[in-house]
């Protein structure tokens, strides 16, 4: 049977589209890339003279430090040792261009697999709970391509869609009972990549308590060691980092940004807090307001909030689990003080929520998944397409003008080709890139497609018979 081949034809597309929407550069790619030079190169996490980044700079004593968690600076540095020695054997220098093609490299060797294996796991959950198959592979592909992981997994370096991918693989393999010390594994590497993790983490923890609980399973307390020992292997890098920086394992990096931004506004009487309560002004934000609601940027939220008044959802564990999950990623993203992110596309702090808000739509029907979906992927083809904006407004008016763009085609024309081959052109369309990809996406799925449609008819015989 070709559906056997369905989820290696998922990763191979999700791989495809993935690589085909990297950009060169992201709103805070130099934060990340100057602490992975200076890891691989120095053996340090402190900045170099000439770092690039000005975003949240730590100073302690007469070191720099870029305030983000160990996490993809570690992940990453394999890959920069081996793309350094290419460059230098090849005579590159280290430059805009030199930064570019390790952006781009980055997204298509680490994060586009990732995202891929992200999907298949995402198939096989949603096929506990429907034989659907036009339904699977919607919401399967609108998870990917119709939420904020498609923006975050493509423009320059980010650690949100990493930790989301990291924390549903932990997800995936409670719900399938599988290794526990992998488990702890993927939640370690989870909050290695992002502190505000530890939410999300501790809330897996419980639905897997409640699993094992539930299904009377054996040793549970030597399965919850093996946890521990997967997750210590990270815990124990972040402390390590931390003790490096500032010099204490209990304190970040974050933290102590923190505390020395609110004494340098002591003078200004403005009071700060790393949470706080939550007010309407946030929640506002975060939900329906066009600067970074969720409803907005995945109008599939909607079908979300639709599928937990369903007796369906109510009584699957899974999806009372994922609808108690988001509510409280939104709540603890409310009380954070950088809830917006700055600059970036959409709530990027509830990326993590996303495959959480798609897995209990698998109740819905079928064509209002098709219609939001549409407008969802519609909404997040022009955040990619576009440059990041504090209004999904903006992105769309933009991207309905300009239409499809491919950001390192542009980048290619206009900077690669004139700088290292003096060529000069004034304009590259991606039409017959995209009319070449998606014939080949075509032809990967051709089969299934033909397949699928003889079971249909088929089907619809053996019906006409009966009558």
């Amino acid at each position: 049977m070709l559906t056997k081949a369905i989820p290696q034809k998922i990763f191979v597309t999700v791989f495809i589209l993935i690589a085909l929407h990297v950009t060169p550069d992201g709103a805070q790619n130099a934060r990340y890339t100057d602490a992975i030079q200076s890891l691989v190169d120095f053996g340090t996490f402190a900045l170099q003279p000439g770092y690039r980044s000005h975003i949240d700079i730590l100073q302690v004593r007469e070191h720099f430090y870029a305030v983000i968690p160990p996490g993809v600076p570690i992940l990453l540095s394999p890959l920069y040792f081996i793309y350094r020695n290419l460059m230098s054997s090849l005579g590159v220098p280290v430059s805009e261009s030199y930064w570019a093609g390790f952006t781009m490299l980055s997204n298509i060797t680490i994060m586009a697999p990732l995202l891929g294996i992200v999907a298949v796991m995402m198939f096989k959950i949603l096929k506990s709970f429907t034989g659907d198959l036009i339904k699977k592979l919607w919401l399967v592909f609108i998870f990917i391509f119709g939420s904020l992981n498609f923006f975050y997994s493509t423009n320059g370096i980010w650690s949100h869609a990493y930790t989301m991918s990291f924390i549903f693989i932990a997800f995936y393999l409670m719900v399938k009972q599988k290794n526990s010390f992998l488990i702890g594994l993927c939640l370690g590497m989870a909050q290695m990549l992002d502190y505000i993790a530890i939410l999300p983490i501790f809330l897996l923890l419980g639905f897997w308590l409640y699993v094992n609980l539930k299904n009377k399973s054996k040793n549970i307390f030597q399965k919850l060691i093996l946890i521990g020992c997967g997750y210590s292997i990270f815990l124990a890098i972040i402390l390590y980092y931390n003790y490096s920086i500032t010099g204490s394992i209990f304190t970040t990096p974050n933290s102590l940004f923190f505390k020395q931004l609110s004494q340098a506004k002591e003078s200004k009487n403005i009071a700060h807090a790393f949470f706080k309560l939550p007010t309407l002004e946030i929640l506002w934000g975060l939900t329906f307001s066009p600067y970074r609601g969720i409803f907005l940027y995945f109008p599939m939220t909607f079908l979300f909030v639709i599928s937990l008044l369903k007796n369906k959802t109510i009584k699957n564990s899974v999806c009372l689990f994922s609808g108690i999950f988001v509510l409280c990623v939104l709540i603890y993203n409310s009380t954070y003080y950088a809830w917006s992110g700055d600059v970036c596309f959409g709530p990027r702090h509830l990326v993590v929520a996303t495959p959480f808000i798609v897995i209990p739509i698998v109740y819905c029907k079928t064509k209002y998944i098709k219609i939001l979906g549409t407008l969802s992927i519609f909404i997040n083809l022009a955040g990619v397409s576009t440059n990041p904006s504090d209004n999904v407004l903006t992105n769309l008016v933009m991207f309905i003008s300009r239409g499809l763009f491919l950001h390192w085609l542009d980048y290619g024309y206009k900077t690669i080709l004139p700088t290292y081959f003096n060529v000069h052109v004034s304009l590259m369309t991606p039409f017959f890139i995209y009319l070449a990809i998606f014939s080949l996406i075509y032809i990967i799925w051709q089969p299934l497609i033909k397949e699928y449609q003889v079971t249909q008819n088929l089907d619809m015989q053996e019906k006409l018979q009966q009558y």
